[in-house]
């Protein structure tokens, strides 16, 4: 992932602000231990009579400082910590600064490490409460290294397994989001090969159904041309008929140009969005054409994958339907909550233009994962349904 600027930044952030409440837990828990260990032998025990238990009580509680960058490292220097804190005299007291400090370590430990660095760094932690348990003068009179196992262990175990749920529910949660961008990219990866496919076929159909109209107006022209005597009427038909191929034609042309000029435009420039399918529907009107838009559910954003899919398939719809005033073109878009649905209804128009394009249309939403369906297909009304799935809060 690139350096965007902003992300160092808030990640030494954040290692100040842990790295001063570590600080401040190693300061809470000397100031606590501090007096304790600098009284006299006391009737209960506690103190061992010597300045040895306030000088080594740092080597217990400084590891935590490095239970965020460095877990297994911080066990290990508690480890060794509790066994150079007992000396010289073997009997000194730290219990209370040991556990809390062991307990922290585990829990980044558990979080952090691997499996084999969790576990190992487990045994060593243990292992210096064991040597507490032989050594520390409040265990004394409290079972030993068998007290300490039975008062220690199950909270640093308890712990530490903890940590190790919390470490195994993260690392979930980060392949899914790995293999949902993953996805998403192979989406777009169709997709894109989809509008390759698509442009091929579409300049081919052109060049096809130009050819064919064409033709079909030059046979009608020659036609009324070797008739001289034709009836007026007949005429009148004729050329009717001819103008009408021709402005079909294009009308046909003009969708499927407009289709390949917006693909190589969006190599350069922003990729259409539903919003700007307004600004669609003005160029059909101005082009002569009759389009009602209608939108069902509340609007909201949407991938740009899925967009640009649905954008395309009501343009290339479009030159699929003929719109004037006594059958308008009709677009209507539904939002719903886990799909987004399209309709387009006009006259059919025929011819290997409108195939193409309706192949196009298919092209893209069945890229997405979506369903196209086109029908009832009949001389007066062509229904073009499109839906494509959206992920629920996936915005």
């Amino acid at each position: 992932m690139p350096d965007n600027g902003y992300d160092r930044p808030v990640e030494t952030s954040a290692r100040r602000r842990w790295l001063v409440i570590d600080l401040a837990i190693c300061a809470a828990l000397f100031a606590y231990m501090l007096p304790a260990t600098m009284e006299p032998d006391s009737p209960d025990g506690i103190g061992a009579g010597t300045v040895w238990d306030s000088l080594l009580l740092p080597t217990v509680i400084l590891p935590i400082l490095l239970r965020r960058r460095a877990p297994f490292v911080a066990a290990a220097l508690l480890a060794a910590g509790c066994v150079v804190s007992g000396i010289p005299t073997f009997n000194q007291f730290r219990l209370a600064a040991a556990i809390p400090a062991g307990m922290l370590i585990l829990y980044s430990l558990a979080t952090r490490a691997n499996r084999a660095h969790a576990i190992g760094g487990l045994a060593l932690v243990l292992a210096g409460m064991v040597f507490i348990g032989f050594t520390d003068v409040v265990l004394d009179d409290e079972g030993g290294a068998a007290g300490m196992v039975l008062f220690s262990f199950p909270l640093c175990i308890g712990v530490w397994a903890a940590g190790r749920v919390v470490r195994s529910r993260e690392q979930v949660a980060a392949q899914l989001t790995e293999k949902s961008t993953l996805l998403e990219h192979q989406r777009e990866e169709t997709a894109a090969l989809a509008v390759e496919v698509e442009r091929t076929r579409l300049a081919s159909d052109l060049d096809a159904a130009a050819r064919a109209r064409v033709r079909e107006i030059v046979e009608l022209a020659t036609v009324a041309e070797r008739s001289s005597g034709m009836e007026v009427e007949r005429m009148r038909d004729t050329f009717g008929q001819i103008e009408r191929i021709g402005r079909d034609s294009l009308n046909e042309l003009r969708g499927l140009l407009g289709v390949l000029r917006s693909d190589e435009r969006g190599r350069r420039a922003p990729r259409p969005t539903l919003a700007e399918l307004d600004t669609l529907f003005a160029e059909a009107r101005a082009g002569g054409r009759v389009v009602d838009f209608e939108v069902e559910g509340q609007r909201r954003p949407l991938p740009g994958g899925l967009e640009l899919a649905a954008y395309r398939a009501v343009q290339h719809a479009l030159v699929a339907v003929r719109g004037d005033e006594t059958e308008p073109a009709s677009v209507q878009l539904r939002y719903l909550p886990a799909a987004l649905e399209l309709e387009v209804c006009g006259f059919p128009i025929e011819g290997s233009g409108a195939a193409a394009a309706l192949a196009a249309a298919r092209a893209r939403v069945t890229a997405h994962g979506g369903t196209f369906t086109s029908g009832p297909d009949t001389p007066v009304r062509r229904v073009l349904r499109a839906r494509l799935p959206v992920a629920v809060g996936g915005g």
